[in-house]
Formats: structure tokens, C-alpha cells, sequence
């Protein structure tokens, strides 16, 4: 209960929400220039994710919520998880705002550019305010920087970045004039909080997360073996390998689900575990996710550090949770800032299996603990995680950020 407690006094620092009174009020006062006028709020958004509908919900509530959004995406993407393009998907109520554009180096998120005038994509939009949804070291952040500094137009981004690595003096002195230009960051940690400070973020800065999709809750299976999943990218970085030894020191029946595809596959798929296989279950759509996590009794998420990379939020912890299932995962990153912070699982030494199977046979033989872990978990992550608070968190950040500025003919 003690963790509990912390999870919802730093959750209070994540999402406080206004009453829709208040939000409009604030909406007509902050953002534009004519406090007596009732036009709505255009927000300019630029965002590689948003070529997955799932990604597109925050900006849908915002513009249930009166803003008049346009979404600047690539025209074709390259899924970490496919060698194939994908073309953008569209939720619904969502066609009528996309700007699909054409990208280089599509698939990179840090590398890709737009090959487009960015300036004449946001004059056109005529933005109070515009969220660039890339890390202040990209490429694409750079571009829109640049654009909407000259187009005098308010702008933030995203902060997801939870390692201050080593980069190249160019590519530092570029995070540097992004962040010193930008109006708020938008972070997605606490880590990712004091980062964007420390490399000099000149405006708003605070924590924006990723919202868990508003799937419908779909009934756990019962009738089954004890089943341990993982959802994700089959990869080493993952700690694959950790689970699949953990796995093997509990007693039979146990099942081993795997949600993903990558590299690991082949080493994976297939692996005996007491009493059963490995099964590897890929090609499953968001949409389909809510009855994946339906299979699970835990989710596990080992991840490694490696000198360049170290678990930036992971957002299956928020969704198993949503889905009503407990997490186990390792001190890797934010995971056990993600996990107290909810209060829905255990927390293990990463790169130790035996720690993990201890973890796992924790909850397998305590179905009590397990229960009140994944109800306490969906109740944290439904206050502070949903669509709703992810966009309260966002929206707070577009009000401090839209201030009046002169008509067009002034200065585009």
C-alpha cells in the first residue's frame, strides 16, 4: 500500500484535471490573441508515431475538446517489426486532419526528414501552437524548429530520452538550439524530465506520457497452465533469454507466450519449458492487443541496459495493466519507476534469471497478490494513463505555450 501511496502522489504531478468550464476559459484566454474571440485553437502537430491510428487517440480528444488539429505524418513508414511501408492508418473521426508527407529515410525515427517546405506546411495550418512529436536531437525537430521559429509559432516537443550518451558535437549543438527555441517539452519520464533541463530547455518542461489505448476490457482466460507473456520486440536488448531460463526453473504446467516478432525468433519459438513450448504470436494489430494480454496471467519485461539504450517508458506495463494483468520487470530504465508508480507488479535485478523466477512463482503461488497487484495497477493507470489524463498532461503544455503573435501578413 506504501508504493501505492507514492504511485498516486507522483501520478498528482502527471495529470491534474480541470473541469471542461475551466478548459475553455483557459482555451480562449491563453491561446488566442482576442480574448473576446470564440474561434477554435489550431493545433499544428508533426508526429511519425500517428502513422499507427492507436497514436492519433490523444489528438482526437483534443479535438473533441475544440481544437482544430492538423497532423503533419509521413506518407509511408517502416515498422520496426516489418521490412515492408506501411501507409498511415486512419482512426476514426481522425481522415479529415492527416497531411500525409513524403519522408527520407523512412523507418528512423531520429534520422528522418521531410521533403517538403515545412515552412509552407505550417503556414498553411496557420497554428496557435504546434507539438513536434520527435526528440530535440532529430533531424525532423530541427526541421520544424526552424520553420516555426521564423513563423513565430509556439512549439514544444517530445522527450522520451533517458540516457545522456554521447553524441556527436554537431548533433548536441542542434538538441541544444531546438530546446532553446521550443516553448515546452513534452517528457515522458521522470528521467526524461531532468535530461531535457540539464541539456538546456528554455520553456515549459513536464511530464506528458503516453496514454494506454481505450481498448474495451476483454475477460481473462482461466481455464489454462500458469502463463507468463512478454510483448514486444524479439530482441536481445529485451532479455529474451532471461525469461526463457526463468521460465524453465518453475515447476510444470507453465506457458511461455511471446507477442512480437524480431531477430530472436528462431531461437525462441518452439524452446521446451516444463510441461509445454514456447509460442511465439505475432502479427497481432493494436486493436487485437486487449485480448492478447486476455491470455496472461503476468507479463514480464526483462529488459537490458546496453550503452546506448535503457527502457525509455515501457508502455506494455501501462497496457497489461489496463488490461488487468500484474507486470513483472527489471530495474532497467523507467520500469521500476513505471511499476511503483502504478503499484501493479514486482521489480526484479536485471540480468538475473533466478531473481526472476522467484518473481514469477511469487505470483503464480499467490493468486491473491496478483489479483490486488493488476486491480491496483488498472485503477493508477485509468486515473493517469488513459486517453483523457495523457491529454490533460499535453493540453496543459499547449495553453502555456500558445500565446497572441501577429496576423499572417505580419510575418509569413
Amino acid at each position: 500500500m506504501r508504493a501505492a501511496t507514492r504511485g498516486n502522489a507522483a501520478c498528482n504531478d502527471v495529470a491534474v484535471s480541470s473541469s471542461p468550464t475551466q478548459q475553455a476559459s483557459q482555451r480562449s484566454e491563453s491561446r488566442i490573441g482576442d480574448p473576446q474571440t470564440t474561434r477554435a485553437p489550431r493545433l499544428l502537430v508533426v508526429s511519425h508515431p500517428a502513422v499507427v491510428s492507436v497514436n492519433q487517440e490523444v489528438y482526437r480528444e483534443l479535438q473533441q475538446r475544440g481544437w482544430q488539429v492538423t497532423i503533419v505524418l509521413p506518407s509511408r513508414w517502416r515498422s520496426e517489426y516489418s521490412d515492408r511501408d506501411m501507409e498511415p492508418q486512419v482512426l476514426d473521426g481522425m481522415g479529415s486532419t492527416l497531411r500525409r508527407t513524403p519522408v527520407a529515410l523512412r523507418g528512423r525515427p531520429q534520422r528522418h526528414f521531410y521533403l517538403a517546405s515545412c515552412r509552407a506546411l505550417a503556414a498553411r495550418a496557420d497554428p496557435d501552437v504546434a507539438f513536434v512529436e520527435a526528440e530535440p536531437f532529430s533531424l525532423s525537430a530541427m526541421q520544424w524548429s526552424r520553420a516555426l521559429t521564423r513563423l513565430r509559432v509556439p512549439f514544444g516537443v517530445q522527450c522520451a530520452e533517458n540516457i545522456d550518451r554521447s553524441l556527436p558535437i554537431p548533433v548536441r549543438m542542434l538538441r541544444s538550439r531546438v530546446l532553446r527555441e521550443a516553448s515546452f517539452v513534452a517528457t515522458r519520464s521522470d528521467s526524461a524530465t531532468r535530461l531535457a533541463r540539464a541539456w538546456g530547455a528554455s520553456g515549459d518542461v513536464a511530464l506528458a506520457p503516453h496514454a494506454v489505448p481505450s481498448w474495451k476490457t476483454v475477460p481473462l482466460r482461466r481455464e489454462r497452465p500458469f502463463t507468463i507473456g512478454y510483448a514486444g520486440r524479439l530482441v536481445p536488448s529485451k532479455g529474451l533469454m532471461d525469461l526463457l531460463a526463468a521460465v524453465r526453473r518453475l515447476a510444470a504446467p507453465v506457458e511461455l507466450l511471446l507477442i512480437g516478432d524480431g531477430e530472436l525468433r528462431p531461437q525462441l519459438q518452439g524452446q521446451p519449458i516444463p510441461g509445454s513450448r514456447v509460442s511465439v504470436l505475432d502479427g497481432v494489430s493494436h486493436d487485437d492487443m486487449a485480448s492478447a494480454y486476455a491470455k496472461l496471467d503476468v507479463l514480464a519485461l526483462p529488459s537490458h541496459t546496453t550503452p546506448t539504450w535503457k527502457e525509455q517508458f515501457g508502455r506494455v506495463i501501462v497496457e497489461a495493466l489496463w488490461c488487468g494483468v500484474p507486470v513483472v520487470g527489471s530495474d532497467s530504465g523507467e520500469i521500476p519507476w513505471l511499476i511503483e508508480l502504478t503499484g501493479g507488479g514486482l521489480v526484479f535485478p536485471e540480468g538475473d534469471p533466478a531473481a526472476l523466477a522467484d518473481r514469477l512463482n511469487v505470483l503464480r503461488t499467490q493468486p491473491e497478490l496478483r489479483e490486488q497487484l493488476a486491480r491496483r495497477g488498472r485503477e493508477v493507470v485509468a486515473e493517469h494513463f488513459s486517453v483523457p489524463a495523457a491529454t490533460d498532461a499535453l493540453e496543459r503544455l499547449l495553453v502555456g505555450a500558445a500565446s497572441p503573435h501577429p496576423p499572417a501578413d505580419d510575418h509569413r
